[in-house]
């Protein structure tokens, strides 16, 4: 049951995909896996009943306790239902840091985690979540805190690092819009100077030339320029992964100029470096999308490409024995 009838409120459900948990107040309602990597699957802005995560074809099932491989995307992809994952301490491609395998985007998305309600009244809520990394020893605890009239969730994280030895790390958000939210209409707002262009797998279509650029406006395939901050339409055929980089301020925006709603994430961009811009108009064919999803993502992440390569190219976080790292986030539903 809810446990209030008004205001901020929160309840718990144990189904048969794990503990399913709701925190919401008047504007908004975030329902978070806690046994699936606290996925945040649904951001409803309630006035408007609009969802701003996007929901990937894969059912949400039960999957036990996972095991994050190397080489294929496994476990992550199988189970991946979309919205809003949070990536530690790999990113991206599967790979190897010291004898230990990780997976597409780490070990703490496909883990079960742990919460506690620190505060619950009609005026604030604040719960807590933390887990325990398997394959490499770290700890990561974050509390997520709504307030009663306002549209925003803030987000305090801190990564400790338990072992005997030094450690790195690659921390990313994964954030991924849809519709109803997601339209042609949506503008992107950011600050920022560099673009690369990733390289398609082959078999996806990209309308952009590979290579690097300025924001917004890079060069296509046809020599003409594209404006990467307007959405294509989702009959567009495209798949895109491209790295923002020299970010002038922690922020983004996403705002739909059809129904006048905007989705805002602020984060520190002296520690999330990069943005990923990740976006699919029905155009990513083969295994896993087969040419039938729309969405975009736009991901802070503390660097690009993988752990492994990230400690080659110096572009790792790191942390001595011991030591922890905490970070503040805030993501806002807004009217324009």
């Amino acid at each position: 049951m809810l446990s209030n009838k008004s205001g901020c409120r929160w309840a718990c459900y144990n189904w048969k995909l794990g503990r399913i948990l709701f925190m919401e107040n008047s504007i908004i309602r975030i329902t978070i896996l806690v046994d699936k990597g606290t996925d945040i699957v649904e951001f409803v802005y309630k006035p408007l009943d609009i969802d701003f995560m996007w929901r990937s074809p894969f059912p949400l099932y039960g999957q036990g306790f996972p095991e994050t491989i190397h080489g294929k995307p496994g476990k992550f992809m199988d189970y991946y239902p979309g919205g809003w994952q949070e990536c530690f301490p790999n990113a991206g491609a599967p790979c190897e840091y010291k004898g230990a395998d990780l997976g597409l985007h780490g070990e703490v998305a496909v883990l079960p985690w742990e919460y506690q309600i620190i505060e619950s009244s009609k005026d604030i809520l604040k719960i807590k979540f933390w887990v325990r990394t398997v394959r490499t020893p770290f700890y990561l605890e974050k509390t997520l805190t709504i307030e009663e009239g306002s549209a925003s969730m803030k987000i305090e994280e801190t990564v400790v690092n338990e072992a005997g030895e030094k450690m790195d790390f690659l921390w990313g958000h994964h954030p991924a819009f849809g519709e109803p939210f997601l339209d042609e209409s949506c503008r992107i707002n950011i600050q920022c100077e560099n673009v690369e262009i990733c390289p398609g797998d082959g078999i996806s279509f990209t309308n952009l030339k590979q290579g690097t650029g300025r924001w917004p406006e890079v060069e296509g395939i046809d020599g003409k320029p594209v404006d990467l901050s307007k959405v294509p339409p989702p009959d567009a055929k495209i798949s895109d992964v491209i790295f923002l980089s020299g970010l002038k301020e922690g922020k983004y925006e996403i705002i739909n100029q059809r129904s006048s709603l905007g989705f805002r994430f602020e984060f520190p961009h002296k520690i999330f470096k990069y943005i990923w811009y990740w976006r699919i108009a029905r155009g990513s064919f083969g295994y896993p999308w087969y040419g039938r999803t729309y969405n975009l993502a736009l991901e802070p992440f503390s660097g690009k490409a993988i752990l492994s390569e990230a400690v080659k190219n110096n572009y790792q976080l790191t942390l001595d024995p011991g030591q922890s790292m905490s970070v503040d986030l805030l993501v806002t539903a807004f009217r324009v």
